[in-house]
């Protein structure tokens, strides 16, 4: 569903995170200012994971390109 705002670059959803987080940790807010803050965390999270597995699968298309069309699966780094 779109909402006519445009979706964050990973750059600004993880620098928005980074901002919630110390906001959490600063332990000066009301409940629910830290609920809202949590729930927005927890959108930019799933906002960052799309964006990270949508660059995983061009990256595992571009090698099977480059290999011949060999796909082998992207190795996570511990």
């Amino acid at each position: 569903m779109s909402t006519g705002v445009p979706e964050p670059t990973l750059e600004q959803a993880m620098e928005r995170l980074e901002e919630i987080a110390r906001r959490l940790e600063g332990g000066e807010l009301e409940l629910t200012d830290s609920l809202g803050l949590y729930e927005e965390g927890v959108r930019l999270l799933r906002r960052c994971e799309e964006v990270l597995s949508a660059a995983e699968t061009r990256i595992e298309r571009l090698r099977a390109s480059a290999e011949g069309f060999r796909l082998e699966p992207f190795e996570e780094q511990p």
